[in-house]
């Protein structure tokens, strides 16, 4: 993984406002980032519920249930975490990313142990154009934080797609089809738990659960960074 070198020494200042700090943020920029509230949310996708309607599953996931069980986002993408997060994925900035996910492994409110952790895979192409993955790289620290075994070569991508964020909703749901291959699964594993930096419509995660589940995986869930309802 590629790093600039000075992306490995220790801030002097906050990242956001420019004020003394020895972490990469300083405590009041810390304090307002956007927390995502899963109170009232669609207990498998984490959308809002809409109350008049909806009671535990919002309207897509009732007319088309993903694959994935529960997502569970730290953040909303709004700012300044849309900008971290593009600090962390495209900027090479280690002290950015290694921050976003102690604050995931910190702030993750989950019920029950998964038997391993999956980053979404970038297919070998994408790999070598950015230098690191960012899914896999945040993967690391949380594993090791909440001891939770990490599964690096589970699943690997096999098609290189256009990426999701220049697509419109519908280009989406097609162009993650059969991008991915499962490798190496262990057949004590029950629970899976994907790690990813932001979930939009959620269709990289859901082709991979898919997947996972194919194989004979009985539950998979989506820990993100981040979670937008831009979609």
């Amino acid at each position: 993984m590629r790093w600039s070198w000075r992306n490995l020494l220790l801030p002097q200042s906050c990242y956001l406002c420019g004020a003394e700090s020895v972490r990469a943020l300083c405590p009041g920029c810390l304090a307002d980032l956007p927390y995502y509230s899963l109170e009232n949310t669609c207990i498998c996708c984490a959308r809002p519920l809409n109350r008049e309607f909806e009671e535990m599953y919002c309207a897509y996931c009732q007319q088309s249930p993903p694959f994935f069980s529960q997502t569970l986002p730290i953040f909303s993408y709004a700012y300044p975490i849309n900008h971290l997060i593009i600090a962390a994925k495209f900027e090479q900035n280690l002290t950015i990313l290694t921050l976003l996910a102690e604050l995931m492994a910190q702030h993750i409110d989950y019920q029950q142990i998964p038997d391993a952790l999956i980053p979404v895979p970038l297919h070998s192409k994408r790999l070598r154009e950015r230098g690191y993955n960012q899914s896999l790289e945040m993967a690391k620290i949380v594993a090791r934080q909440l001891d939770i075994p990490l599964a690096t070569s589970a699943c690997e991508r096999i098609r290189y797609t256009t990426p999701q964020a220049q697509l419109t909703g519908s280009q989406r749901k097609t162009n993650l089809q059969d991008a991915f291959r499962s490798n190496h699964l262990k057949k004590s594993w029950q629970h899976i738990v994907l790690i990813d930096d932001v979930m939009t419509t959620g269709t990289t995660v859901n082709e991979l659960a898919s997947v996972l589940l194919q194989a004979g995986i009985p539950r998979v869930d989506v820990w993100c960074c981040a979670r937008t309802l831009e979609y």
